[in-house]
């Protein structure tokens, strides 16, 4: 199975790349929309907020306010990447004729993750160009700092990838 790998840092179009590439017939698994569904269904977002002690009236906001401390970071991930992992291997099993699978993974070099796939694309965009695409989506200036800083630099992600795609448009 040939498994490439998209990922660049916070608002750089990963998602639009996505969509491109699934009009033309690829097939793709997304680590934002596996994480998004776990959140949506009710069961499982029970089970996360309980292991990370939240709240379930105001959980986006207690942990946009908790992601700085390191040890809540640490537990976040632990809850959530082997729910993330199990899902995407079962979405990969069941579509494995596809060739190639397309994986979009925001943080694939933060995480040492690039390993696990045959080719890397990284998405590069302006920060300027980042910043106000996602300021477009409604969410806070605030938001994209906290998330650009959890992120390595692009020229290091350019360094490391197989293609870099540069979306400035």
């Amino acid at each position: 199975m040939i498994k490439v790998a998209v990922t660049g840092n916070i608002g750089s179009g990963k998602s639009e790349f996505i969509n491109f590439i699934s009009k033309l017939g690829f097939y793709y698994i997304s680590s934002d929309v596996i994480i998004s569904n776990l959140y949506k269904d009710i069961i499982t977002r029970s089970i996360i907020l309980q292991k990370l002690d939240l709240n379930e009236k105001n959980y986006k906001q207690e942990i946009l306010n908790k992601i700085h401390n390191e040890v809540f970071n640490r537990q976040l991930k632990k809850v959530i990447y082997p729910l993330l992992f199990s899902k995407k291997k079962r979405l990969s099993q069941k579509h494995k004729t596809h060739q190639p699978i397309f994986y979009e993974v925001p943080l694939l070099y933060e995480e040492n993750l690039s390993r696990d796939y045959n080719v890397t694309v990284f998405i590069k965009a302006d920060i300027n160009k980042r910043r106000q695409r996602v300021l477009n989506r409604g969410v806070s200036k605030n938001y994209f700092t906290l998330m650009n800083s959890k992120q390595i630099n692009e020229n290091i992600k350019k360094n490391k990838s197989t293609f870099t795609l540069d979306n400035n448009g």
